[in-house]
């Protein structure tokens, strides 16, 4: 049998399930230092975590209008979303600038915010081209593309769901980088051999793969290069 004839088990796809786990797992993480603590929090930083959850649970949505067949509604719900979608990204812009005039360039900082501002920047270019995947019909990439849309910010989540899940085994931050790293990892190696294995490997999950190899091999050697954190700095202070 030739793999791109193997069928796919349910379960696989299953999508609005899927989506409903990050959603989960991204309020569960975010619960002890965001979520309880909204009243504390500074505007454009509650604006962001709203919205950026809020797309978490767009995507759980539209997923179950695609399974129900009501893809006019999935459609006019998907435009109205990329207002949505504007608002994660300008949201996101600011509260790397507040990171930076607080926190400086040390290091770590630096680290995040170059994982940050290239996550802002493929979440732009995984969503414009799945706005172009749907108008073209092509409905698997579509799915994919959006797919990326939801597993980009799982970097902080992931973070912030080990730091306050095991803190005896990820007692700060870059500890809690790495295990995120990691896991991201394993999970799109996951995705993208799953698809090669029953012979539908799409281009999405491998050219995700490959940010994430390459962010972690490069992330040292940027955060500590002069002219970004310059250029951090300068965009702090834009």
């Amino acid at each position: 049998m030739k793999a791109a004839n193997k069928k796919l088990p349910r379960w696989t796809q299953l999508w609005w399930v899927w989506f409903a786990i990050i959603f989960a797992i991204t309020f569960l993480s975010f619960w002890p230092s965001f979520f309880s603590a909204i009243v504390n929090v500074e505007v454009h930083i509650i604006i962001h975590g709203v919205s950026a959850t809020a797309w978490m649970l767009l995507t759980v949505v539209q997923a179950l209008m695609l399974k129900g067949r009501w893809r006019k509604y999935h459609r006019k719900v998907g435009y109205i979303s990329l207002g949505l979608a504007a608002i994660v990204v300008l949201s996101g812009l600011q509260v790397l600038q507040t990171m930076v005039l607080r926190e400086g360039t040390a290091t770590l900082t630096m680290i995040f915010f170059y994982i940050d501002i290239t996550g802002l920047v493929l979440f732009c270019v995984f969503l414009w081209l799945a706005v172009k995947a749907a108008r073209r019909r092509d409905i698997p990439l579509h799915l994919r593309l959006i797919t990326c849309t939801a597993i980009i910010p799982l970097e902080a989540v992931l973070e912030r769901t080990y730091l306050y899940g095991i803190p005896s085994l990820v007692p700060d931050f870059g500890v809690a980088l790495m295990a995120s790293e990691i896991t991201l990892l394993v999970l799109m190696t996951a995705l993208v051999v799953g698809e090669w294995w029953y012979g539908r490997l799409r281009w999405p999950f491998a050219a995700l793969l490959t940010y994430y190899v390459v962010m972690m091999l490069t992330q040292d050697m940027i955060a500590g290069a002069a002219w970004f954190q310059s250029a951090a700095v300068s965009y702090a202070n834009f």
